[in-house]
């Protein structure tokens, strides 16, 4: 048994290894605390970086596409005199309108094209009459104002048709640089978001947005069913607006649908429209979340791991205790034991184990494996029993061993593994009991239970179930199968001429007859008193019948001493055979087929052989 005076040093590494795992728990725990603020910030900041550049890259986008409204407004308007704000009809009334439709077919966005008088009266339109007061409208008020910037885009409103529309205008400036009209260009909010639908969002629940000035939506994505009829009440955005800043970047939870995002919102240059990208700050800090649950539980691991080390040490001494009683029972034990280490060398046998194998344990002890040592007549289990303990499993078997001295013994071994907390096997145990005693008696009774007392052939209850065996056999091969019922003729009267022993030596000596006159495949059978039966497999009807021919005729030249002095004794037999039909599914018809025939064989003068 390997000494226990080690372990006390093993107790002290182990109060080493627990004040280790604390500095580690702590420094893991103050150094994960420390990265996961940091990447947390650094992952927000990221977020906002992204949504500024998406931010500048849609407002470049949607002030690329009014940037071609602007073009051809600026073109009509170098084209156009104060006479044209003013002619209501004829030839040329007729070419202003054919150069607005001109101007129309370069601008697919643009719903209408319309011009208005600095009185705020609709000269021209392809959707509204002339003569429509728009000085309400706040395209006109933006005309009308004091501001140096000529062009301006409205907030939207419903047309007449029931679409809702934004215009953007253009001053319309005389030769003297007074304000003579202005240009509008109406178009349906629509456009703005068929452009969005083409763009691709980074995220599933990402937002992007077009608003005017007023902070009313133009467009979004994800796409609503309908534009919100309020403004947006978006605060930072109104500050923006207030402080004259171009962008701005804040957190905040969108009332459309209820998530927190990171925002940039940015204003369009020139122009009363603002751009804002959301990011979806629960996507954005999924990764940042993986890491915190991990960090977490590392730590509780890592806690529970020294919580188990100092539960270990507490019991450290009470197991000192134990190893001492187990090392006293184990060399005490009734039963073989070996201990191996983990390279399956043997480090302990107990005296019960040199008794059973004849190798003791100054032997054994840091020489033998274990495995070789078990299996040395079955070297062919030897990766089965391997493969049992790395999977942590106890291998089990019955086996039939050699002593040292060469006698041969039968044993029950068991093989368990001891796993070390990290599942690698530490020690192997393996328990023998010797069960010869008990296999002799159990091949004592399999005989007994099987085979005839007298003769040594299979009883009746084996013969039958050998029997149902071969008719299975041979229905599924397709093969014959011949069934013989032997009796002995007038067994009774040598039976009481001569008595019971010398009926006894008459039926061993047929029974020997039989053996040795049919195949080794053949079955042999006594199935009760002078009456046996013998089941010849691939056989059919008329080789049968050759077989039993030699039977018959082997038990006619059988001599037996007299036991009442004088010649020698002889006896014949009768048989009757059938072959096994496709119909029959037992064993019964084909019997009493054979049956039938041995009476015929019977009635016809005995020592006969028939087939039925």
């Amino acid at each position: 048994m390997p000494d226990t005076a080690p372990l006390p040093s093993v107790h002290g590494q182990r109060l080493k290894v627990i004040a280790a795992g604390i500095m580690i728990s702590l420094l893991l725990l103050a150094g994960g605390s420390i990265e996961l603020v940091n990447s947390y910030r650094a992952t927000l900041e990221q977020g906002y970086h992204q949504t500024q550049l998406n931010s500048l890259l849609f407002a470049a986008w949607m002030q690329q596409d009014l940037r071609e409204v602007e073009l051809m407004q600026n073109m009509l308007a170098e084209q156009l005199e104060e006479p044209d704000f003013i002619i209501r009809s004829g030839p040329q009334r007729n070419a202003l309108e054919a150069r607005l439709v001109h101007a129309m077919r370069g601008i697919p966005q643009a719903y209408d094209i319309m011009l208005v008088d600095n009185r705020c009266q609709l000269v021209l339109s392809f959707k509204v009459s002339p003569g429509f007061d728009a000085s309400e409208s706040s395209y006109c008020k933006a005309m009308l104002a004091p501001t140096r910037d000529d062009r301006f885009v409205s907030s939207r409103f419903q047309n007449s048709s029931g679409e809702t529309v934004v215009v953007a205008t253009q001053r319309v400036r005389g030769l003297s640089g007074r304000v003579i009209g202005l240009i509008g260009t109406v178009i349906r909010t629509s456009h703005f978001q068929q452009l969005l639908d083409r763009s691709l969002i980074s995220g599933r629940y990402d937002e992007m947005g077009f608003m005017d000035s007023q902070l009313q939506l133009l467009a979004r994505l994800p796409t609503l069913t309908s534009l919100p009829t309020q403004p947006q009440s978006d605060a930072q955005a109104r500050a923006m607006l207030a402080r004259s800043d171009s962008e701005a970047s804040y957190e905040r939870v969108s009332p459309l649908d209820g998530r927190l995002r990171l925002y940039s919102t940015r204003k369009i240059e020139r122009l009363p429209l603002l751009v804002t990208v959301g990011l979806d700050k629960s996507t954005l800090l999924a990764g940042w979340y993986t890491r915190a649950w991990l960090y977490l539980s590392c730590w509780l691991l890592i806690s529970l791991l020294l919580a188990y080390c100092l539960l270990r040490y507490r019991q450290g001494s009470r197991r000192l205790e134990q190893l001492a009683i187990r090392s006293i029972a184990m060399d005490h034990a009734a039963e073989a034991i070996a201990i191996a280490n983990a390279d399956g060398v043997v480090e302990y046998a107990n005296p019960a184990f040199e008794r059973l194998s004849g190798y003791s344990n100054a032997e054994l002890q840091g020489k033998a494996q274990l495995d070789a040592l078990l299996l040395a007549d079955h070297p062919e289990l030897q990766g089965d029993m391997l493969q049992a303990l790395i999977a942590g499993d106890t291998w089990r078997g019955e086996l039939a061993s050699k002593h040292r001295d060469g006698h041969e013994y039968f044993e029950t071994v068991s093989v368990a593994p001891v796993l070390s907390p990290e599942g690698r096997v530490q020690y192997t145990v393996a328990i023998k009991h010797d069960i010869s005693d008990a296999k002799q008696l159990q091949a004592e009774l399999q005989r007994l239970a099987n085979t005839d007392e007298l003769t040594g052939l299979y009883n009746r209850r084996q013969f039958m179930q050998r029997t149902s065996e071969e008719i299975a056999r041979s229905q599924r091969w397709e093969r014959p199968l011949t069934l013989a019922m032997l009796d002995l003729d007038h067994f009774k009267q040598l039976n009481d001429r001569y008595g019971h022993p010398f009926g006894d030596e008459v039926l061993r000596r047929f029974a020997a007859c039989c053996q040795t006159t049919v195949r080794l495949e053949d079955v042999c059978g006594r199935l009760g008193g002078e009456e046996f039966a013998i089941l010849l497999p691939d056989t059919d009807r008329y080789s049968a019948s050759q077989v039993m021919e030699r039977v018959r005729d082997a038990v006619a030249n059988l001599q037996l001493d007299n036991p009442q002095g004088g010649a020698p004794v002889q006896f014949t037999v009768s048989i009757g055979i059938s072959e096994l039909y496709p119909g029959d599914t037992t064993s019964t018809p084909m019997m009493a087929r054979a049956d039938a025939a041995l009476y015929l064989a019977k009635q016809e003068g005995r020592n006969q052989v028939r087939s039925g």
